[in-house]
C-alpha cells in the first residue's frame, strides 16, 4: 500500500466516540445556552411592551378627555351662562344622589356610537367604580327618555383607581394649589368646580398620573 493510499484511508477516517460525545455536549450546552437567553429576552420584552402600551393608554385616555373638554358646549339656565363642565346629577335611581362632574357634546366622539350612528347633543359624565375603573356615562338630550332613565356606560379605562381635584382662590393674597380627594363644597352643600383633575392611573405596582385643565367660563351663544 502507497504512502498516498495511506493518506487517503485515513482522511476517510469518522470520528471517534469520544469526539463525537464531546461535539453532543458543547452543541446541546450551545443549545440550552441560546434557548435560555431567547426566553429572558422574550420575557423583557413582554415586561417592557406591556409597560409601554399602558403608558400609551395613559397617554390616550387623557388626551381624549382634554379633547371632549375643550370642544364641550354649555348650556344656558334661567338666563344664566353655566361653565362647560359643571356637576350634574343623573337620570335613574342609580344617579338621583350622585353628583357628577358632566359636559355637553354637540356630536359624541366615536367610542359613544348608538347603534351605529353618532348622536348629537350628548351629555356625558364621569364615574369612577371601585375595582372596575373610570366610566363615561353618557345620553342624548334628543331620546324621549332622557333624564328619566340611568344613562349608558362605557368603560374609558380599567387602570384609573382614583380622581383628585385641585382647587385654587385666585383673588387670595397669596395663591396655591388645594388638593383633595373629594369635591369641595359651598355652605348650602353644593359642590364646587374644581379647576383642574388629576387621573391616577395603576398597573401592576407602577402608578403614572396626569392633570386634565377644565375649561374655565366664557361668554357666547350655546351650540344648542
Amino acid at each position: 500500500m502507497t504512502q498516498k493510499t495511506r493518506r487517503s484511508l485515513r482522511s476517510k477516517k469518522g470520528f471517534t466516540l469520544i469526539e463525537v460525545m464531546f461535539a453532543v455536549f458543547m452543541g446541546s450546552a450551545l443549545l440550552v445556552a441560546a434557548t435560555a437567553f431567547v426566553f429572558a429576552l422574550g420575557e423583557l420584552w413582554g415586561k417592557g411592551a406591556n409597560v409601554w402600551l399602558f403608558q400609551k393608554h395613559v397617554r390616550g385616555v387623557s388626551r381624549f378627555l382634554e379633547q371632549s373638554f375643550q370642544t364641550s358646549g354649555w348650556r344656558l339656565e334661567q338666563g344664566e351662562v353655566e361653565t362647560p363642565v359643571y356637576w350634574s346629577n343623573r337620570g335613574g335611581r342609580a344617579y338621583q344622589n350622585k353628583e357628577l362632574l358632566t359636559f355637553e357634546m354637540a356630536e359624541s366622539p366615536g367610542v359613544l356610537v348608538w347603534p351605529e350612528t353618532r348622536l348629537p347633543y350628548v351629555v356625558c359624565s364621569l364615574e369612577i367604580e371601585p375595582e372596575e375603573g373610570l366610566y363615561l356615562l353618557w345620553r342624548s338630550r334628543l331620546e324621549d327618555d332622557f333624564g328619566e332613565e340611568e344613562p349608558r356606560k362605557t368603560l374609558i379605562s380599567p387602570f384609573v383607581t382614583q380622581m383628585k381635584y385641585f382647587y385654587i382662590d385666585l383673588e387670595a393674597e397669596d395663591p396655591e394649589w388645594e388638593i383633595s380627594e373629594d369635591p369641595e363644597t359651598e355652605t348650602g352643600g353644593e359642590n364646587i368646580l374644581p379647576q383642574r383633575i388629576e387621573l391616577i392611573f395603576e398597573y401592576e405596582g407602577r402608578e403614572e398620573k396626569r392633570q386634565i385643565v377644565l375649561p374655565t367660563l366664557f361668554e357666547g351663544m350655546p351650540l344648542f
